[in-house]
């Protein structure tokens, strides 16, 4: 074998350079496709400084922001657990921040990151908008998907609250208004748009039948999550403009023409 030191300087600065480009071409995103990204309002929250977790993130395409109506996760057999022994912080909580791609059930997940280790403010006003903390939530949302997103723990979480702060600001009182009765999709966008034109376009809803409910209601579907989708078009992939969900194949399910309010825990 000849060895390295013979070889001509030509010859090896050539092989670097094919190295790197290939090193680049591999680890590169794949483009999203702006015309598949109609703006359905302003961006999302003012641009922040994002600190990257790691430049070697998956291609994905947008998020959705995961918000469940705390009263029905809680009415669905989960009383038991930690954070529906004590009163909610909010009707509407935070359940993840998930990058997806355009092909549905095709999402990056369990991706290679730092192990979970929040700033201890950043903590406090997380378990404000997501009682599930008490039950290791924000540990499995950030391995299942945080991971993912290219942002570290803490700049991933802040982008959550973020956008909940928002949908909160947007849904919750007209929600709690609502709550033990009965409501239509087109009611709750309608009271999206009141607060923010554009805003309805940019969620789906999510209704199944509680194992809890009252005996005449448990065959009625009730609204349970709230999914909100956001382009990753921000600085360093963050979050940024909201999203029409329809031009991203993204639809209400399972929600019928109405749907029942879960009560709110006192």
């Amino acid at each position: 074998m000849t060895p390295l030191r013979s070889v001509k300087p030509w010859v090896v600065l050539a092989l670097v350079a094919i190295g790197g480009f290939l090193s680049w071409h591999v680890r590169k995103d794949i483009p999203v496709t702006r015309s598949a990204f109609p703006q359905a309002g302003s961006a999302a929250h003012s641009p922040v400084e994002v600190a990257v977790a790691s430049p070697e993130k998956p291609p994905f395409d947008f998020y959705l922001l995961s918000l469940t109506w705390h009263a029905a996760f809680c009415g669905d057999g989960h009383g038991r657990e930690a954070e529906c022994r004590v009163p909610p912080p909010r009707p509407l909580v935070i359940h993840g921040l998930w990058p997806e791609r355009l092909e549905a059930r095709t999402y990056p997940h369990d991706c290679t990151a730092p192990k979970l280790n929040l700033e201890p403010s950043q903590l406090q006003v997380l378990k404000d908008y997501m009682p599930g903390v008490a039950s290791g939530l924000h540990a499995h949302e950030w391995r299942e998907h945080g991971s993912c997103s290219g942002l570290d723990a803490d700049a991933y979480f802040e982008q959550a609250i973020l956008l909940a702060r928002e949908m909160d600001a947007a849904l919750a009182a007209r929600l709690s208004t609502w709550a033990g009765g009965e409501t239509s999709a087109a009611q709750v966008r309608a009271a999206a748009d009141a607060a923010r034109p554009g805003l309805g376009a940019t969620f789906t809803l999510h209704c199944r039948t509680l194992r809890s409910a009252p005996p005449a209601q448990r065959q009625r579907p009730f609204l349970v999550e709230i999914r909100q989708c956001v382009d990753n078009d921000g600085p360093a992939g963050q979050p940024g403009t909201l999203l029409d969900c329809s031009k991203v194949g993204r639809h209400d399910q399972g929600c019928g023409n109405s749907f029942r309010i879960a009560n709110i825990r006192p």
